[in-house]
């Protein structure tokens, strides 16, 4: 029992610290980051808001009651106490198109703003997949420095016990300590910016984050340019804003109301015999036209709304320009990491192919600490360079699938 309860232990300690691929960690974020959820509750306010004005001609019915009283000069053919009761219907039967313009304007700020939360979406996602990789960048550059620290401290060691069999300068075994103190240092610090993109995976995730996966994101055939969410939103926004327009012209025409009064009285403290004939319940019917022939605000309310809506056209169309040119560079972008990629896997290659003749020449003593030194961190940069490339390419794939304005649900069902 005891074996098997410790097995138990170690299956679920190993699954707790399974890799997290980068699709998983998308989808999780898309379930329980706040930011949002806090978008999901505007969108359902929008929609609150359309539903609110969409019976155009807004019929309304209110109840109510009435005490009045009547003290000190009171004449004999008026009633001290009047108690009434009433029921109000009313009805906007033509509103110079306000309510029209109302519902359409609430409809389109609604679809608006699904496509904002499309855009949060997309921008959220490729927050993360430039944060995913630079950890995955850290992660191996991490191992590298640490292969260097190995070696170093080894030569450090050989170069030490050299010195102290008088077979070698101090100034060669400074070195070399020097070289390793400098190399733990910077193994500290990319430790520190793991720690710090970690955290911000994790923040925004709500996924605790142990071990990345290995895949990668696939590669990409030629995508066509589609119209981006930012910019459908934007145009959305632009139709409200011309109903908004005529929202505010609604005011300089006619208007035309229905409204029914029913009321119904019950009276005390007056004189029965003069006010016999008091109505215990009356009905008014009316039908009112109005026109406003003049004011002083509404042609700057019409111009404030015109504005805006130059505002908005002008912003659609820098958006548009934006976003092709975003698109183009992003194709561009993966072209260009993947020939940095190539050439960086050929300076790897030269710079091992340096290291170790330059190794094998100081082992034998051939060659001094700095020409060591030199062939070493020429190895590592390139190496470090190679892993950053490698993550680089992924970065520049997602951006290239998200500028061409495909769906995001469509773009993560080609990943793994």
């Amino acid at each position: 029992m005891n074996i098997l309860y410790k097995s138990a232990l170690v299956i679920l300690s190993l699954s707790s610290l399974q890799a997290i691929t980068l699709k998983e960690l998308i989808n999780k974020t898309l379930e329980t980051n706040q930011n949002l959820k806090a978008d999901n509750f505007t969108q359902k306010a929008k929609y609150k808001s359309f539903e609110s004005v969409k019976n155009l001609y807004n019929p309304n019915v209110i109840v109510g009651a009435n005490y009045n009283r009547l003290d000190l000069d009171v004449r004999n053919v008026q009633v001290k106490t009047t108690y009434t009761g009433f029921a109000k219907f009313s009805m906007n039967l033509y509103d110079g198109g306000k309510s029209k313009a109302l519902k359409n304007q609430k409809k389109y700020e609604y679809e608006a703003q699904k496509f904002q939360n499309i855009t949060s979406k997309k921008e959220l996602i490729l927050n993360l997949v430039t944060l995913y990789f630079n950890l995955k960048t850290i992660n191996e550059n991490i191992k590298v420095f640490e292969e260097k620290s190995k070696a170093l401290k080894a030569r450090y060691e050989r170069e030490k016990t050299k010195y102290d069999m008088k077979m070698s300068a101090i100034d060669e075994v400074l070195k070399l300590k020097s070289e390793y103190e400098a190399n733990l240092y910077t193994i500290e610090e990319l430790k520190y910016q793991k720690i710090e993109l970690t955290k911000n995976i994790e923040l925004l995730s709500g996924v605790e984050i142990n071990s990345l996966d290995t895949k990668k994101i696939p590669d990409i055939s030629d995508l066509t340019y589609s119209e981006t969410s930012d910019i459908k939103a934007l145009k959305l926004n632009l139709k409200a804003s011309e109903e908004n327009i005529n929202i505010v012209k609604s005011i300089k025409k006619p208007q035309i109301k229905l409204e029914d009064n029913l009321n119904f009285y019950e009276y005390g403290n007056y004189n029965e015999r003069l006010l016999s004939d008091l109505p215990d319940k009356q009905n008014q019917f009316s039908l009112n036209l109005t026109y406003n022939l003049f004011d002083t605000s509404s042609k700057e309310k019409i111009e404030v709304t015109k504005l805006s809506k130059l505002s908005i056209a002008n912003k659609i169309s820098f958006a548009t320009k934006q976003a092709k040119t975003d698109f183009f560079l992003a194709k561009r972008k993966v072209k260009t990491q993947i020939l940095k990629l190539k050439s960086q896997k050929s300076a790897v290659e030269m710079a091992n192919s340096v290291y170790e003749i330059i190794k094998s020449k100081y082992e034998n003593d051939l060659v001094d600490n700095i020409t060591y030194l030199d062939a070493l961190s020429k190895k590592i940069y390139n190496l470090a360079l190679y892993k950053q490339a490698l993550n680089d390419l992924e970065i520049a794939k997602a951006n290239y699938y998200f500028k061409s304005g495909l769906d995001y649900k469509e773009v993560l069902k080609k990943w793994r």
